[in-house]
């Protein structure tokens, strides 16, 4: 990555999250971390280089900053594409390695991760897709372009382009509570926290 690829990115990652809120401001600074390790990543990660160091000295720090910043992990040896766009840029985890196409959104709780038993596999995100809060991206999949995945989703499998990917309604289950409950604030419910709906 040279530096004016790097400025580029930036600069749709500023038109992506432009404006005067805090959440905006945070995006701008997580994404500014990120396009530096990517800067840092492509240049200087190459095996028997010993310069790497200087990579794995900047994700110790940017690791750190965006964990204060956001209380996200976005490596910069994860591809993404222009114009990210970070809506509430709280607790979003991107595993290493993993592509994210151009002009994506992720909200909020999302985590884009590996398969533990197939460490080298990392997930691959089209250019357009949409990360609803909580969602979660795992595996070795491609989910396509244009895709909107719904709060709460889970996709263990991959998603073709132009698709719309939404968890199961919530089964609502009828209870009737036993004769014997617990009043609340008492002792039993102190000591059993759940004895209050039984």
């Amino acid at each position: 990555m040279s530096i004016k690829e790097f400025f580029y990115l930036l600069r749709w990652d500023w038109r992506m999250n432009k404006g005067l809120t805090f959440d905006r401001l945070r995006a701008m600074l997580l994404m500014l971390d990120v396009r530096f390790e990517q800067l840092i990543h492509r240049n200087f990660c190459r095996p028997r280089n010993p310069l790497i160091l200087i990579w794995y000295f900047t994700r110790f720090l940017g690791s750190i900053f965006q964990w204060f910043i956001a209380t996200s992990l976005i490596p910069g040896d994860a591809k993404i594409g222009r114009g990210l766009r970070l809506p509430h840029p709280q607790n979003i985890l991107v595993s290493r390695f993993a592509e994210i196409g151009e002009f994506c959104t992720i909200y909020q709780n999302v985590s884009v991760g590996l398969n533990g038993f197939k460490p080298d596999s990392p997930p691959r995100i089209g250019d357009m897709v949409m990360l609803g809060t909580g969602s979660v991206v795992v595996g070795d999949i491609t989910i396509g372009s244009d895709v909107i995945v719904g709060v709460g989703a889970m996709i263990v499998r991959s998603v073709p382009e132009h698709s719309r990917v939404f968890s199961p309604r919530p089964s609502v289950l009828t209870n009737h509570p036993t004769h014997h409950l617990a009043e609340p604030g008492s002792d039993e419910h102190i000591r059993d926290p759940y004895s209050i709906w039984r």
